[in-house]
């Protein structure tokens, strides 16, 4: 019998319908194994309720029995295609819906590896940067400790750093100089820009609290100045006028006045003054540039020797002493200096050294020129007060015959220690004179100088030598 046309039909938009669903069911490889079943599940359902849409009740009512047939065809087809669809998932085991993750887990582990390395070398650079400078301030045996942190991190540290190490002097030297322009520039910047900054009234500055005296405010600014003629003093107390300009806006205007740092330079070089054009006409940049001795304080050294002692009864035993014993040396602003050699420790020897007329035993007074960064004194020793004997006179002017008057000239090298400039004292020549009285007869000894017996002086602040001022900076 003649198929009907709509049968033929619904047996191709049956066709058609199958094969889209698994064209459809097809393009879900990559999505997970649950909703992919889930997903196929209902695509099946649908397919069946389109079938039953398709066929309707005209197949129902011409050919009942071959619907029945061909949906069962349909529902076989579709089991087929699920069996076939979970044995290709249970042979790829989830590897495409892990992968993102593991991917991600890689990702973070070269990340985490990468800046783990990177935060090695920068603390193995560290370390060696810490070692070179070490070494540069004559400290080799931390020098030795930093370098081989630096070489147990990264061995190769040193290639690493090729380019900070093969920076010849040329270039430090432009650097060095650069520095201190940048940083001059800076100041000035700053004070021109305090300079314009006005306060109420025209004031200096202002009290951050209610007064019930007068407040400093309320002086003219000549009188700051002059006042700060009496903080700095003869004693060249110029740290004192640095704390000062620390206070305030006020403060630090006056003390950049150059009317001081003018005083302060003419006390200490004195007609080798020169003119301030060098250091872009500040008095202070001289002031802190040039090479000069520090007066606020004292240079000490310390000299360590082991000695033989006196040979006993027994020859099994041979007794040595350690010997130890101190030098100082005190400049003052006006060309005068002091040394002292005493075994006694800084304590109880820096309050000797207070005043210029010290009348210590065993002391040396002079005086001391400098020249760039040498400095040369010449010091005689101080007489005590004679002592009442019972000789009688004729004895008295036979044992002043044979006096012998001796003079020391010492030649220093003015250096930076460290951070701290100008604060090393490095022996350059040592020479005693002697002169005989009676014959004036002159004989000089030269000192054999080496850092055994006579080590640099190293400069320390004594607080009680600048406690008081007795005069203004003139």
């Amino acid at each position: 019998m003649d198929e009907s046309p709509i049968i033929r039909k619904a047996k191709v938009n049956q066709e058609d319908l199958t094969e889209s669903d698994c064209e459809y069911d097809s393009e879900q490889v990559d999505l997970e194994e649950d909703g992919l079943e889930n997903r196929v599940i209902n695509r099946g359902d649908e397919t069946e309720q389109n079938v039953e849409a398709l066929f309707g009740d005209q197949t129902v009512s011409s050919e009942g029995g071959r619907k029945n047939s061909s949906t069962s065809d349909v529902n076989s087809q579709l089991e087929v295609f699920r069996q076939q669809w979970q044995d290709e998932l249970q042979q790829k085991p989830g590897s495409r819906g892990q992968s993102p993750k593991s991917s991600v887990n890689e990702g973070n582990n070269v990340c985490l590896k990468a800046k783990q390395a990177n935060d090695i070398e920068n603390e193995a650079r560290a370390f060696f940067l810490q070692g070179m400078q070490a070494e540069d301030d004559g400290m080799l045996n931390e020098a030795i400790f930093y370098y081989r942190k630096a070489l147990q991190l990264v061995p190769d540290i040193e290639s690493r750093l090729g380019n900070v190490l093969n920076r010849g002097p040329k270039d430090r030297a432009i650097q060095d100089t650069e520095s201190p322009m940048e940083k001059s520039d800076l100041e000035e910047d700053l004070l021109v820009h305090l300079q314009h900054m006005k306060l109420k009234d025209e004031a200096l500055c202002q009290p951050e609290y209610e007064q019930k005296m007068t407040h400093i405010s309320c002086l003219p600014v000549e009188l700051i100045v002059y006042i700060l003629h009496w903080v700095v003093s003869n004693d060249l107390d110029l740290r004192s006028l640095e704390m000062f300009s620390l206070v305030c806006r006020g403060f630090y205007v006056c003390a950049r006045d150059e009317r001081v740092w003018k005083k302060a330079c003419e006390k200490i070089w004195g007609v080798n003054l020169g003119n301030s054009k060098r250091y872009n006409g500040s008095w202070r940049r001289m002031m802190i540039e040039r090479p000069h001795l520090l007066f606020d304080g004292c240079y000490i050294s310390k000299v360590t020797y082991i000695r033989q002692g006196e040979q006993g009864m027994d020859s099994f035993y041979r007794p040595f002493h350690l010997v130890e014993y101190f030098r100082y040396v005190r400049f003052f602003p006006d060309g005068q200096v002091l040394m002292l050699v005493s075994p006694e420790d800084p304590i109880q020897s820096l309050p000797k050294l207070r005043y210029r007329n010290s009348k210590v035993a065993g002391i040396l007074r002079g005086g001391y020129r400098m020249s760039d960064f040498k400095v040369t004194c010449i010091l005689k020793r101080v007489r005590s007060e004679p002592v009442s004997n019972n000789r009688y006179k004729r004895h008295r002017q036979a044992a002043n015959q044979h006096e012998v008057e001796m003079s020391y000239s010492v030649e220093f090298d003015v250096v930076s220690c460290g951070k701290r400039t100008n604060a090393q004292l490095v022996w350059h020549s040592y020479a005693v004179t002697s002169v005989q009285r009676s014959t004036g007869e002159e004989v000089t000894s030269n000192f054999d100088l080496n850092k055994r017996t006579f080590p640099p002086l190293i400069f320390s602040r004594v607080r009680s030598y600048t406690s008081a001022s007795t005069e203004p900076l003139m």
